[in-house]
């Protein structure tokens, strides 16, 4: 009998190779050494694929000299998100994108609930573990790889969006200046932006210079905020 979890690694890693540019046989070891986890949220169970070891992905991509792959993790941020979501779920057939998706549970909640969604992040690795992710639930849901500065305007132009979902993106003076110009560009009339964080300033001072444009509701979940975001209407 095929073994799926075998299947799925190499799919994976030829994805993965493909996207690096070099072979497969050349890949960190920690990076295709995964494991796939159930997520029970509320009514909701997921499947999720990851590297088994962060921290030793963390090590031999920071001796290679590659970025830290904050990704690769399920952080509490993405989980009280997606938690949020599968208590709440979009309305069939809504228009979702996740930024900043890391593995994707947020989209995968939401493509579960039937919402056509389109994962994004700056990393091509998450944006495979996304497509592998989305995949094993049997979801059918788009990835692209997306930075933020680079691709607004791509994205402005495949809105507008019902949802927009985000998970700890804003931890750097960059990203939250990037949200705050790319973020009112995406919402269709009507939607919402959903944002949770760890408490960051960089998420006070994103919200702080969205008052003026949103109304804002907080809720606190363990150590995570959930902030949703609808548009004043103009005066």
């Amino acid at each position: 009998m095929a073994d799926p979890l075998r299947a799925l690694r190499t799919s994976l890693a030829e994805q993965l190779a493909e996207l690096r540019g070099m072979p497969v046989a050349a890949l960190p070891a920690p990076l295709v050494d995964i494991v796939v986890r159930r997520e029970e949220l509320a009514s909701v169970k997921a499947l999720v694929v990851r590297p088994a070891d962060w921290e030793a992905l963390r090590a031999e991509e920071g001796a290679a000299g590659r970025p830290v792959p904050w990704w690769a993790r399920l952080w509490g941020s993405g989980r009280a998100l997606a938690t949020a979501l599968a208590a709440g779920p979009p309305p069939r057939g809504a228009r979702v994108i996740e930024l900043g998706c890391g593995l994707a549970l947020p989209s995968i909640v939401a493509a579960l609930a039937g919402a056509d969604v389109l994962a994004t992040d700056g990393a091509t690795d998450a944006v495979a573990f996304a497509a592998h992710g989305l995949a094993l639930n049997e979801v059918d849901a788009e990835v692209a790889h997306v930075d933020w500065a680079a691709h607004g305007d791509a994205l402005a132009a495949r809105g507008p969006w019902d949802l927009v979902l985000a998970a700890d993106v804003l931890y750097t003076r960059a990203n939250v200046e990037a949200a705050s110009r790319l973020l009112p560009r995406l919402l269709a009339p009507g939607g919402e932006i959903h944002l949770a964080d760890p408490g960051r300033a960089g998420a006070r001072d994103f919200l702080a210079a969205a008052r003026g444009t949103f109304w804002i509701h907080t809720e606190r979940a363990e150590d995570v905020s959930l902030h949703r975001l609808r548009r004043r209407p103009p005066r």
